[in-house]
Parts: structure tokens; C-alpha cells; sequence
């Protein structure tokens, strides 16, 4: 029943049969008979037919309302219970952008999982805004994403800190400066993380309180991963901007972080979920988990 209430929830708020069937990788046709299924059981009529699509009867809205808390409930009370191996099995879908996703997760995930052996992980890697909208169509359990996504169905809890800085190969004219001016950096190439990474909303914002945008820069090359821009970099294509997280989780060779003066760029990491939306028991355990991590990886409040 509560399968079937699950699923009632996604064709509400997809609005389509169709796209539901897609995301869930089953028939359209499956989906009709699960909701017609429903109304069975609940002796009422859910759904009725509007133009070309569907709007909820009076019973449908109060279902639909109820399935919330239901959900909720059902979920609260298998964590409570959920302490045994034989419960917390599953795989557990998050998304991630690049940093949380290639210097922090896995660590993390890697601890979690000698708490609960049976799990398994997949690990979706893009930038921000993919995976916030990954998150929204319910392809994702949740996500840990470098930019607040604070929306009528997402919202983003605060989890770490984030730190920007100015890097240069070591054979960079810049390279043996203890600090440099933001000015002094327009006529050297750079390397710029793609449209939509919070990496790239960041530097921008820090820009703009400067009086400054990426047109005043040379801008040499846009890549779509810290490890490319790290490479690129390396290789003396250009300086960059990038997380201490990067740079940290092991020893780095051929890079050099120089001091710019009265230019900080400081972020958080999110963890990102769907508003008023159930996790499964064993999601919700590792989303737990990592939100009680925040010391650990040097998060403070914002």
C-alpha cells in the first residue's frame, strides 16, 4: 500500500503517466493499473481526466495530503527500528558535484558502509544544477551540491565549508609572489569551471563585489571538472581559481596557492533534498550521517 501511495505522489507531481514510467524505467500501462489499483483498495476515485492531462478529485486531494505524513511516518518508524544489518541493505543513488563527489564523499561513504555492509552506493557526478535537477525528478536519493537550491520542491541544508584560491603551476611567473592584486591577474590566461557549477557561481559572485566580471579577464579555457582544470593548470595553460578540498586530499604536485590581496571567495556544500518527500530508511540513515559529519570536514554554520 505504501508503494502504491509512493508512486500516487510522483504522478501527482509529474503530472504524466508517462514521465513517471520513464524515471521508474517501467510501462506507462504499469502505472495506470498501479493507480487503478489504488483507487480499489481505497473504494474512491483519485484521478479524472482534464484536457490532456489530469487533475485530483476531492477524495484524490485528501489522499494525496495524508500520503505525506503517512510516508513520513512509515519512514520515521523503520529508522527507529532500522538499527539491524538484517533492515539497512540497499542501494543508496546520490548525486554530487564535483568536489563533494571526487574529495569528500568517498570517505565518508566508505565509513558508513562498515556500519551497514550490505549497502551499495552509486555516485552521480556533474556540476550543481544537474544535480539539483537530478534530485527534482527523483533520479537521485538526494545530493551534496556546492550551491543552495532553496525552491518550492528542493532545500538545501548547510554542510561544509568551502575555500577558493588562486593556483598557478610552479613554473608560473606568478608562482613565487606572496600575494598578488586582482588586477594584475587580466593579462594571464585562465581556466574557468563550466556554466552551472556552483565553483563557477561563486567566483563570479566574488567578481562582482569587485567591480569586476569574467570579461575583464583572459579567459583561455572552460572545462567541466576540477580535475581537468587542476591538469590544465599544471601544465602552464593558465592559473585558476580552486577548493582547498582539491588540493588537500593528497599531495599536490606542480601546483603553487599564492595570497590575492582583499579577494576571499568562500562557499558552502549542501545536502539537497526534495521538499516534504520521504527517503528511503536507508538513504535517510547515510543523509544523517553526513549531516552530522560537519566537524569532521571543518563545516560551520553560515
Amino acid at each position: 500500500m505504501l508503494d502504491l501511495l509512493r508512486l500516487f505522489g510522483q504522478v501527482v507531481e509529474e503530472q504524466s503517466f508517462t514521465v513517471v514510467a520513464r524515471k521508474l524505467g517501467i510501462s506507462q500501462p504499469a502505472v495506470s493499473n498501479q493507480m487503478r489499483a489504488l483507487e480499489e483498495k481505497l473504494g474512491v476515485k483519485l484521478l479524472y481526466r482534464k484536457g490532456k492531462g489530469f487533475a485530483l478529485t476531492p477524495e484524490g486531494e485528501t489522499v494525496y495530503r495524508h500520503a505525506f505524513h503517512m510516508l513520513d511516518e512509515w519512514s520515521e518508524l523503520m529508522r527507529e527500528i532500522g538499527g539491524s544489518e538484517r533492515l539497512m541493505n540497499g542501494k543508496i543513488h546520490i548525486g554530487a558535484s564535483h568536489i563533494p563527489g571526487e574529495y569528500l564523499l568517498p570517505n565518508f561513504l566508505a565509513s558508513f558502509r562498515k556500519l551497514y555492509p550490505e549497502i551499495q552506493f552509486k555516485l552521480s557526478i556533474g556540476d550543481s544544477l544537474e544535480m539539483a535537477e537530478k534530485a527534482l525528478a527523483h533520479e537521485v536519493d538526494f545530493a551534496v551540491v556546492g550551491a543552495v537550491f532553496d525552491t518550492e520542491k528542493l532545500t538545501s541544508e548547510y554542510w561544509v565549508k568551502d575555500e577558493l584560491g588562486f593556483v598557478v603551476s610552479s613554473d608560473h611567473p606568478l608562482c613565487t609572489n606572496q600575494s598578488v592584486e586582482i588586477n594584475m591577474l587580466r593579462d594571464y590566461p585562465m581556466i574557468i569551471r563550466e556554466n552551472g557549477s556552483g565553483h563557477r557561481r561563486a567566483f563570479e559572485e566574488a567578481l562582482t563585489k569587485r567591480g569586476l566580471d569574467l570579461n575583464d579577464f583572459n579567459i583561455a579555457l572552460e572545462v567541466g571538472s576540477t580535475e581537468g582544470v587542476k591538469n590544465a593548470v599544471r601544465s602552464g595553460l593558465g592559473y585558476s581559481f580552486l577548493s582547498r578540498h582539491a588540493l588537500e586530499s593528497h599531495a599536490e604536485q606542480g601546483l603553487v596557492w599564492v595570497n590575492v590581496q582583499d579577494f576571499s571567495i568562500e562557499r558552502g556544500f549542501y545536502l539537497l533534498t526534495r521538499r516534504n518527500k520521504s527517503l528511503t530508511v536507508i538513504a535517510d540513515e547515510c543523509y544523517r550521517y553526513l549531516a552530522a559529519q560537519k566537524a569532521e570536514v571543518g563545516g560551520q554554520g553560515k
